[in-house]
């Protein structure tokens, strides 16, 4: 099992909006896996299946492959959280992009999100693409990974096939890489919590597996 180095109450990023007297928002929470590690430095932005909900923060399907590859991790992402859609902490991807652009890591992983599902198909397209693209230009020596994004065990909604192609254009137009891992939950529901949505310990272990053959195969190396 990893070491948790910080968690919630130990490490908050804040993003300032409007002017200097208007409320800081929104409030990110990096949770930072293997802080004495001296492997490649990993940031995640994404949305609550790579938070890892309802676990603990090592047992996100990232912090398992940062153990793994003996990376050091900060993983910003949140619950509610996508290209277009606020998280609970009011927080969007490019929100997530910012906080990591400070951190200037080796690598970046960043997930499409089911969280998008029911925005506007253009919208969608655009932010992903504009997420993207300030980080490639913000770190041109920081290694970009993509990952498609992930589903339970219930019927695949259709849009989340243009989500993930959103997500393949993007990465596809900044050179960076793109990992299909397709549905590796799909028709197995004891993988799934009991809300339906969040992988289980079990689970997240499935996509840690996933990714790590993806990468592995598109030579991806941290």
């Amino acid at each position: 099992m990893v070491a948790v180095a910080a968690t919630a109450t130990a490490a908050v990023v804040t993003l300032a909006a409007g002017s200097a007297s208007a409320a800081a928002f929104p409030v990110i929470v990096p949770h930072t896996i293997n802080a004495s590690s001296q492997g490649q430095f990993v940031v995640g932005i994404g949305d609550s299946i790579l938070e890892g909900h309802g676990l603990s923060p090592d047992q996100s399907w990232l912090a398992l492959l940062a153990e793994r590859q003996g990376w050091k991790l900060t993983n910003l992402a949140s619950d509610g959280s996508g290209f277009v859609t606020e998280g609970d902490n009011s927080d969007t991807f490019a929100d997530q992009a910012e906080a990591a652009i400070d951190l200037k890591p080796d690598m970046i992983v960043i997930s499409g999100s089911s969280n998008d599902l029911g925005s506007d198909d253009a919208a969608i397209a655009s932010a992903t693409r504009a997420t993207i693209d300030k980080l490639a230009a913000a770190l041109p020596a920081t290694k970009i990974v993509t990952v498609s994004a992930v589903w339970g065990d219930t019927t695949l909604p259709s849009q989340l096939d243009s989500i993930t192609a959103d997500v393949a254009t993007a990465a596809a137009g900044v050179g960076a890489s793109y990992l299909d891992i397709g549905q590796p939950l799909a028709g197995r529901p004891a993988l799934m919590q009991a809300d339906d949505v969040h992988p289980t310990a079990r689970g997240q272990r499935v996509l840690a597996a996933a990714v790590g053959r993806a990468m592995r195969s598109d030579r991806v190396t941290g």
